[in-house]
């Protein structure tokens, strides 16, 4: 009877440690050890006792962090989400979910996913937590980092998203910007008015938001978190990869953000349908020791999901290491184009730059395509009225055409809709003259260590 006894504690403990609950865990492993050297039970449970704190500490292919912020009109999408990520959840990856949801008392949850389950982590707390703070990302990773030791980590943020801006006001329910199409049966984008200008018809509010503590995160407030997870709870090392569940994130000056902290980036250029990414999909094939080939698979999950209903879906992989060319030739390129407007014969320069933007802007039509944008240049630089300006049109064909090549060389997947096909991966922000350059893309790094700003400035004039 006592050796029963024992074991049913012995049962208790394993699910502790399955669910690291390491409070009562800890206060388990004491009863258990002073009954075992009381009772001087057999050496088979001290073995079980053994096995279960080296599963405890055992470090497993990857740890995938989903950060769901759907304390908002999203929040229909979350539990869709979380049983698509239970379905087939590997043995040999842990899956942490911090999930909040709308409600003054709906507390934050955390869950470790595994094959139709899904483990509370946080029984004991009945604290909400501000989705739109960077320190409650910050603690989401470290308590997944140090509970759930991996090989990679890897990190998805799951909400709105609105690019490199940080409007004033708050983001609209997705599927809003939605339409469809019956003669093709198809959801298509709608873009008869941009994406920021519906958002800032709307009541303050932000990105990314909160909608109980009225918050968001900011770039500034993102780039802080990444930071610090990295630095010091990573010891210096970058995440494998960083997903954005999310409209429109795929742009040069978010990967820009993101460089630092993680390997390669996937996003989307255009907006996301509120289902987002199809998790059972993505999930049926992971290999750490090929992170490409996972990014890759993503994108050709999100591709199998869409591409029968939605003609304006986009995603791409953006590998990060070889990111600092692209950057390069996108300040050489800014230079040129500088040049070229202030030698410029009337508005040849900048009426083809206009032109060049058309039909490859997004739902936010100041996100254009950065490779169709250099193609359109390097093909019709030619026509423009430049004074004594040869070289500087060379300039400006010789920097386009480095651009496309490190574009084709960072974007390592990427799958579109037949209304989007002049998408290749990455867009970036060109604005016109009647709306100016918004007030929160002088923040970013990218602005501060780029040329490009420059350009937009002298293009704008």
């Amino acid at each position: 009877m006592q050796k029963i006894s024992l074991l049913l504690n012995v049962l208790s403990v394993f699910n502790l440690c399955v669910t690291a609950d390491n409070n009562a865990y800890k206060n388990k492993i004491e009863i258990l050890n002073k009954n075992l050297d009381s009772k001087n039970v057999t050496s088979i449970l001290q073995n079980i006792l053994k096995k279960l704190e080296e599963r405890k500490r055992e470090a497993k292919e990857a740890t995938i962090m989903v950060y769901i912020a759907a304390d908002n009109d999203l929040h229909y999408f979350a539990w869709k989400n979380i049983r698509e990520l239970a379905q087939v959840a590997p043995e040999n990856i842990n899956i942490i979910v911090q999930l909040n949801e709308p409600g003054r008392h709906k507390k934050t949850q955390r869950y470790l996913i595994s094959t139709g389950k899904a483990y509370e982590l946080n029984k004991n707390s009945n604290e909400k937590y501000d989705s739109g703070s960077a320190e409650t990302l910050i603690e989401f990773c470290k308590f997944s980092i140090t509970n759930f030791p991996a090989k990679d980590y890897m990190l998805i943020l799951w909400n709105h998203g609105t690019g490199i801006l940080d409007p004033l006001r708050r983001t609209k329910n997705v599927d809003e910007y939605f339409q469809f199409n019956p003669s093709n049966l198809m959801v298509e984008v709608d873009r008869s008015i941009g994406f920021l200008d519906l958002i800032e018809k709307q009541e303050t509010k932000g990105i990314c938001f909160d909608d109980h503590f009225n918050t968001y995160l900011t770039n500034q407030k993102l780039e802080k978190a990444l930071n610090e997870i990295t630095q010091n709870i990573l010891g210096g090392n970058k995440f494998s990869i960083i997903g954005m569940d999310a409209c429109l994130m795929s742009m040069v000056e978010i990967a820009d953000l993101c460089k630092k902290y993680c390997h390669i980036l996937v996003a989307s250029q255009e907006v996301e349908l509120g289902a987002g990414w199809r998790y059972d999909k993505i999930l049926q094939f992971y290999n750490s020791r090929n992170l490409n080939g996972f990014a890759k698979h993503i994108v050709q999950a999100y591709k199998e999901a869409y591409e029968s209903i939605n003609s304006d879906y986009t995603l791409s992989a953006i590998n990060l290491d070889e990111f600092q060319e692209l950057e390069e030739n996108i300040n050489q390129l800014s230079l040129s184009l500088i040049a070229a407007i202030n030698q410029q014969s009337g508005n040849s320069v900048r009426n083809l730059i206009k032109k060049s933007k058309e039909r490859i802007g997004f739902d936010e039509p100041n996100y254009i395509d950065l490779y169709s944008f250099c193609d359109a240049m390097a093909k019709n630089i030619d026509k423009c009225q430049i004074q004594d300006g040869q070289n500087t049109k060379n300039n400006v064909i010789k920097y386009a055409n480095s651009c496309m090549n490190s574009i084709e060389k960072v974007v390592i997947a990427n799958s579109t809709g037949r209304n989007v096909s002049f998408a290749k991966g990455l867009s970036i922000y060109l604005p016109e003259k009647n709306r100016g350059i918004h007030h929160s893309y002088n923040k970013i790094n990218f602005a501060a260590n780029n040329n490009w700003i420059n350009f937009v400035s002298a293009y704008i004039i």
